[in-house]
């Protein structure tokens, strides 16, 4: 699938994958109101790797470790997980869910400048410089005055929740450095477990004893969050790349903001104004330049060069097993 167009069933899964991650900021909206974002992070983290750990049963894909790879994990879940959820989560004690899951959706845009700094076999192209001129003028109209006003209760909580994304882009430049001799289901089981272990720990710290005695509707919330938004999420992202390919899968960017700003709206009445529409189309175009601007990546082996799109069958024997089948 990886030449053709995308089938119905990778698109039902890429549109199913882009609600869930959208809802995933009303969930944390409704979390917040009740309990602190250590707590949210621990639980969220705590769930999803329960849910991996399931498909790892089911699937019957043994967990692998050594010394060498927990330090890296470690480094991973910090800035992929730890960080940028208690991030978000702050930023939602001051701001609307649905611009929540616009500004995150600038995450690609910070990838793409991490990428070119850290990467040689990335560059910076001059559809990317366009859209990164987009999409921070996309933010600048989303936030309005509040860009003026840096010590705002709002301007902190929508700082908090750029600063999240740009998390999420260092993590995934990192992961990418570790997928080239990892499995990623497995990255991902690790990556849980030691975030896990790792958040529990400061919710001693800045919490004291952890408080989960929320209402239904918070409860229910944080379970979604940790079994879908993270576990079933990553699962099913890990899917669309090995069936699609990660530029395909990528396009779930554009959907998360749609639906978050959409049931935010519905469900928790926050205003969509003109000032956010016209933001979040900026931002989006803006993703959309920089991610059709991205140059071909090319990893070496040796004498022969091999596209990245096919690190997940190097790394993963068995996707290429049920390719020739």
């Amino acid at each position: 699938m990886r030449e053709g167009g995308a089938a119905p069933r990778q698109l039902g899964v890429l549109f199913l994958l882009g609600g869930i991650w959208g809802a995933s900021f009303l969930f944390i909206k409704v979390i917040v109101e009740e309990t602190s974002p250590p707590e949210l992070v621990a639980g969220r983290l705590a769930f999803g790797a329960l849910a991996v750990g399931a498909y790892m049963t089911v699937r019957r894909i043994p967990l692998r470790a050594d010394a060498g790879i927990v330090g890296k994990v470690s480094i991973m879940a910090v800035f992929s997980n730890i960080l940028p959820f208690a991030l978000i989560g702050v930023g939602e004690e001051h701001i609307d869910s649905g611009v929540a899951s616009v500004l995150n959706s600038t995450m690609p845009i910070f990838t793409a400048v991490l990428a070119a700094a850290v990467l040689p076999e990335e560059r910076f192209t001059p559809a990317r410089l366009a859209g990164l001129v987009l999409a921070f003028a996309g933010v600048a109209v989303l936030t309005g005055d509040d860009f003026l006003d840096v010590t705002g209760s709002n301007m902190l909580g929508q700082l908090a929740v750029i600063g999240a994304a740009l998390c999420y882009s260092f993590g995934a430049v990192y992961a990418r450095t570790l997928l080239r001799a990892q499995d990623p289901v497995n990255l991902s089981m690790l990556q849980l477990i030691v975030g896990t272990a790792l958040s529990v720990p400061l919710v001693f710290v800045f919490r004291g004893t952890p408080d989960y005695s929320l209402s239904l509707e918070a409860a229910l919330s944080l379970l979604a969050l940790g079994v879908f938004g993270t576990g079933l999420g990553y699962i099913m992202y890990l899917w669309l790349i090995e069936n699609t390919g990660s530029v395909r899968a990528s396009l779930v960017t554009y959907v998360i903001p749609v639906v978050g700003l959409l049931l935010g709206w519905l469900v928790l009445d926050e205003e969509i104004g003109a000032n956010i529409l016209l933001g979040a189309l900026l931002i989006i175009v803006g993703v959309a330049a920089v991610m059709r601007g991205q140059a071909p990546v090319i990893e070496r082996d040796g004498a022969r060069d091999r596209p990245v799109t096919q690190r997940l069958e190097t790394v993963n024997p068995d996707v290429t097993r049920r390719r020739r089948h």
